[in-house]
This record gives structure tokens, C-alpha cells and sequence, in this order.
């Protein structure tokens, strides 16, 4: 319990410190709105009770105009100010919320892919995001204020009670103990219900994204899939809703809990108050001042009661925020050698007895994988699908470390690099390549804006691809936005064009190592023959890793791994392999007859 205590401590002193690096000026709006909603209550209270014995007394016309224009003007005045401060304290709270989302995007995009890909991250983007738009650092320091500011209210309203009746202190008091109890069970439960419903709402939001995915349409439109998504978008809401209405119903226990204690204080103030009225120990405007403190009372109490709740929900919530921002990252480490260290001009990768299995899963991908990258050197990658080809380059680019084993480049354990360093040693079109709803500029340059020779250089590499012509016809250029997400005049390409354009992203950056998984899959014959043309010039003096399961357009690789069930079972050159009659000649000659007999059919008609 004192290490639980200790750490909400932290936490609240974390938020002081976040909201005050923020925008010190809101704390000057805290305190200035503590005072004023502390005081709100009292104008109707005390004054009401004025006016109604000036009345019952017969006192002068002027005088109960007095108070009554007294009271209407102080409960005017508060009630401005006070929405007037709410309002500041809006604005500021949606700038906030934009600060801490951004932060959790920074955070998304520091992570390496490894941390990133994990589901146990994934739930955690899903809580923080909850935790950013609700229960954060802004929110927690305005309940401290807010919750004080009622806790004023209250001393002053059991003041005035117990000045009408000591009774009604101790009954508050007890109510108060009372109803803190079940707050705190009730806080307990949401607590929980927040966590076991994080991962469902991350895979509810995921799945009800399906049908409003325009890709996602044809595929569920030609294969009938319809009612089958809509199917998993109910079982995960069924799933929720189970876990909601475990919470309901413990929520309306309480609930009804709170409503009994709450009707017994207000029957007990109602009978006290009242007999003293009877008695004359009291006159009507003290009762009726009596009346409104209790109504005022149950406010109050309500409100700090529910903050105290929320205060804790938010510190809870505000250490989860600060456990995601804890996660480490291969980003966060400045240390390791740099390129400046690295002899570029001429590499070496060497795989040593490698193996690779995913994170919770005990089977291996990649098993004792020996193997050795030279400088300008061109490796074709071949093999069944499964076979671990796609893993091998995650391992050669870090985005996974090896289970087993290592990697060296020109002799050095990759670890011992700056991962940052690391990965502009290499450029890929991955076979799950991303293209961004941003301009074609933007996607391959990463920027809005080049030079006039970044430009050039560019526009050189759209030629040997084949997308000079078509982005010459598009009718701003490469400053022509992909897809309509973002904008109405935005084109859709080809599958073709997009995986040139993932090409070109590749060679634009121009790193010594490149990476190219299935980079023609999407392509036309002509085109794949221009490309395969001209890629004797793209990756003139780069390391180049190829995977393809055209077995035809390996033959211009110096060295080809042909890899099977984990392991890379035949290593050489084309000749070689073809004269050992094993794995590599099987995969050549099935492709080769396929397209002879295509070729023969084809004339007979």
C-alpha cells in the first residue's frame, strides 16, 4: 500500500510538472477558479435565508430588494467568471490533448519495428490513446483544483448545518466514509474493466475500419465476404459487451449503495432541521437556509466524491501513460559505432550461425544459417513460400536480432552499430511495401521540396523504371497527391505504379546496400523486362540482396541461396546450381516448361 501511495505521489507531482511546463498561466486560472466555485453555493444559501425572514419579519420593501438583487447579481458574477475560466481551461485542454497525442505518435515512430510489431505494444497504443483524450495530466491537476475547491464548499456548508444542528456534522461525516469506501471499489472495478477491454477494443477498432477500407472493398465484394466481416465485427462487440455488462452490473450495486446512503442523510437533515423548525429553536429563513445547504451539501459531496474517483483513475491512468512512454526502443541508443567508423566503400556481411524464431512462438524460421554478403555483390534469394526468405532480410536490416548467432558487417556485431547509423546502410521495396496519401514527391523524397539536382537526379531515376511518362501526364507532376484519402484530387494508381514508385523510393536513397523482395511482382512483362533492363545500372555498385520467384531473372545474380524450410540448402552460382540437379534446377525447369507450353499453346491458336 505505501509503494502504491509513493507511486500516485510521483505521478501527481508529474503532472504539477507537465501542466507547468505547459503553460504556467493555468495554474493562476486553478487558483483563481478554486476560490470562485468554492464560493458559488453561499450567495443562495445564506441569502435566501435572509430574504425569506426579512419577509416572514416584515422587514422594509428596500431591504429584501436588496437581497434579492444582492443574491442575483453574486450568483450572476460567479457563474460568469466561472464559465468564463471553463472555457480558457477548454481550449487549453484540447491543446494539451494534441501535445500528448503527439508525443504517442513520436513514440510510435521511434519504436523499431520489432517492439513495434509486438501485440503487447499494440494494446498499450490503444490504452494511451484513451488515456490522452480522458484521464491525463491536464485533467488530474484540474480535479486536484476542482475537488478542493468543493471540499471548501463543504467545511462551509457543514459549518453552517452544524450551526443549525450538531447532529448533521456527524451524520456527514459518516456518509462521507461511507460512500469513500464504495468509490473506492468502484474505482477498482474500472480499473480492471479498462484493462481486460484494451486489447478487444484494439481488435474492435481494427475490424469495424474493414468496411469503410476502400482496398479492402473489391476483395470483400468478389468473394462474398460480406456477411462473414460483419460477423467478426459482432463477436468482438459481443465480446466487449460482456465485459461491459460485468461492469454495469457491479456499477449499478454501487450505484444503488450510494442511493441509500444518500436518501438516509437526506431523510435524517430533512427530520432534524425540520423538528427544530417546529420547536422554534430555528425560523423559517434558517430552515430554509438549512434546505438549500443540504441540497448544496449533496452536490458538493457528489462532486468530490466522483473526483476522487476520477483523481484516482487518472493517476492510475497517467502511470500507464508514463510506462508507454518508458519503452525502449533501438532508437534510444545513441551509443555504438557510427558510419563515420564503418568502412562503406567496401563491405562484408557474414551471417554466423544464425537462427531466428518470432517473439512466443518456439518454432524456428531460420535455422544455423551461415552465409557471407560481399561488396557490389548481387544475391539472389529463392525458394517455397515459408521457406524464411522475407525473415532473412528483417535479420540483414535489424528490424528482428537473431535468436541464435550473429551478424557482422566487415567483421563488427551489427549490435555494436547505431541502429540509426545502421539503417542508412540500407534501402528496400519490401514485399508489404507502404505508400503514404502524400504527393509521389513526398513518398520518394521524403520532403515537399528538393533542389533543382535532387530533381534531375530524380527524374533520371523515373526513366529507368518507366515512370517518366506517366508522371509527365499526371497534372501536377510529382506533385500529384496518391489516392483520395486526403485529397479530392488525388489519382489512383496501378499496382504496377505503385511498386515503381516503391522502387523508386528505394533508389532515391541511394544506400550501398539494397533490398528488392518480390520488387516486380506487381508488373507488367514489358515492364519487368525494362526493369530487369536497366537493373544492371540501378544497383551498379551496391550490395544487393534479390528475392524472386522468377526463377528467370536470378541468372544476372552473381550468388544464388536457395532456402527450404529454414535453411539454406544450395549456395552458388547459376551454372553451379543448375549442374547439381537439386532444389534451384527443379524451381528452373517447372518455370521454364511452364512457359514453353504456354508459348506453344499460344501458337496453336
Amino acid at each position: 500500500m505505501k509503494e502504491k501511495r509513493r507511486v500516485q505521489l510521483d505521478d501527481m507531482i508529474s503532472s504539477f510538472r507537465e501542466i507547468w511546463k505547459y503553460d504556467k498561466r493555468l495554474f493562476l486560472i486553478l487558483i483563481v477558479t478554486v476560490f470562485i466555485n468554492a464560493l458559488r453555493p453561499f450567495p443562495n444559501i445564506i441569502l435566501s435565508g435572509l430574504i425569506i425572514d426579512s419577509i416572514s419579519q416584515k422587514e422594509a420593501y428596500s431591504q429584501i430588494v436588496f437581497y434579492v438583487l444582492l443574491m442575483l447579481g453574486s450568483i450572476f458574477v460567479l457563474e460568469a467568471i466561472s464559465i468564463y475560466l471553463g472555457k480558457i481551461k477548454e481550449y487549453l485542454f484540447l491543446k494539451f490533448t494534441n501535445r500528448l497525442n503527439n508525443d504517442i505518435s513520436q513514440k510510435c515512430l521511434n519504436m523499431d519495428y520489432e517492439q513495434f510489431n509486438d501485440t503487447s505494444f499494440q494494446d498499450s497504443i490503444q490504452l494511451t490513446n484513451q488515456i490522452a483524450q480522458g484521464n491525463n495530466y491536464f485533467t488530474s491537476i484540474t480535479t486536484v483544483f476542482d475537488t478542493l475547491s468543493n471540499i471548501i464548499s463543504l467545511i462551509g456548508i457543514i459549518a453552517i448545518m452544524t450551526m443549525l444542528n450538531k447532529w448533521l456534522f456527524l451524520i456527514a461525516v459518516a456518509l462521507i466514509g461511507l460512500q469513500s469506501v464504495l468509490q473506492i471499489v468502484r474505482q477498482k472495478y474500472n480499473l480492471q474493466f479498462q484493462n481486460d477491454s484494451s486489447r478487444e477494443q484494439r481488435r474492435l477498432g481494427y475490424v469495424s475500419q474493414i468496411p469503410k477500407n476502400i482496398p479492402a472493398k473489391k476483395d470483400i465484394d468478389m468473394f462474398d465476404l460480406r456477411s462473414y466481416v460483419f460477423s467478426k465485427i459482432e463477436h468482438f462487440q459481443k465480446n466487449i459487451l460482456r465485459l461491459n455488462l460485468r461492469r454495469i452490473k457491479k456499477d449499478g450495486v454501487i450505484n444503488l449503495a450510494t442511493f441509500f446512503l444518500t436518501t438516509i442523510f437526506q431523510i435524517s437533515a430533512y427530520l432534524l432541521i425540520g423538528i427544530d423548525a417546529l420547536k422554534g429553536t430555528i425560523s423559517v429563513g434558517e430552515f430554509t437556509m438549512g434546505i438549500a445547504s443540504l441540497i448544496s451539501f449533496m452536490s458538493a459531496f457528489s462532486y468530490v466524491a466522483t473526483n476522487m474517483l476520477n483523481f484516482n483513475n487518472s493517476l492510475s491512468y497517467i502511470h500507464m501513460y508514463k510506462s508507454f512512454l518508458t519503452y525502449e526502443s533501438k532508437f534510444d541508443d545513441d551509443k555504438g559505432l557510427t558510419l563515420k567508423d564503418l568502412n562503406l566503400d567496401d563491405i562484408e556481411i557474414e551471417f554466423k550461425n544464425v537462427s531466428f524464431r518470432y517473439p512466443n512462438s518456439t518454432s524456428y524460421v531460420l535455422k544455423n544459417i551461415n552465409l557471407k554478403l560481399s561488396s557490389k555483390e548481387k544475391l539472389a534469394v529463392v525458394g517455397y513460400n515459408g521457406a524464411g526468405k522475407t525473415t532473412f532480410t528483417l535479420l540483414l536490416t535489424r528490424m528482428y536480432e537473431p535468436t541464435e548467432g550473429e551478424i557482422l558487417l566487415n567483421g563488427i556485431n551489427i549490435q555494436k552499430i547505431n541502429y540509426r547509423d545502421y539503417l542508412k546502410i540500407f534501402s528496400a521495396v519490401n514485399q508489404d511495401f507502404f505508400l503514404f496519401p502524400f504527393t509521389i514527391l513526398e513518398n520518394v523524397a521524403g520532403k515537399s521540396e528538393v533542389t533543382d539536382e535532387e530533381k534531375e537526379k530524380l527524374m533520371e531515376l523515373c526513366q529507368s523504371v518507366g515512370m517518366e511518362e506517366r508522371i509527365g501526364r499526371m497534372y501536377r507532376g510529382l506533385d500529384t497527391p496518391i489516392t483520395k484519402e486526403l485529397f479530392a484530387a488525388g489519382i489512383d494508381l496501378s499496382g504496377g505504379e505503385r511498386q515503381k514508385i516503391a522502387i523508386l523510393r528505394s533508389l532515391y536513397k541511394d544506400s550501398p546496400v539494397l533490398i528488392l523482395d518480390e520488387p516486380t511482382a506487381a508488373l507488367d512483362p514489358i515492364a519487368e523486362c525494362e526493369i530487369y533492363r536497366n537493373f544492371a545500372d540501378i544497383s551498379d555498385g551496391k550490395l544487393t540482396v534479390y528475392i524472386s520467384h522468377r526463377i528467370n531473372s536470378t541468372r544476372f545474380c552473381d550468388k544464388i541461396a536457395v532456402f527450404d524450410h529454414g535453411q539454406i540448402k544450395e549456395y552458388g552460382t547459376f551454372e553451379e546450381l543448375m549442374n547439381l540437379h537439386g532444389l534451384y534446377y527443379t524451381f528452373f525447369e517447372t518455370q521454364a516448361e511452364f512457359y514453353v507450353k504456354a508459348n506453344m499453346e499460344k501458337e496453336e491458336e
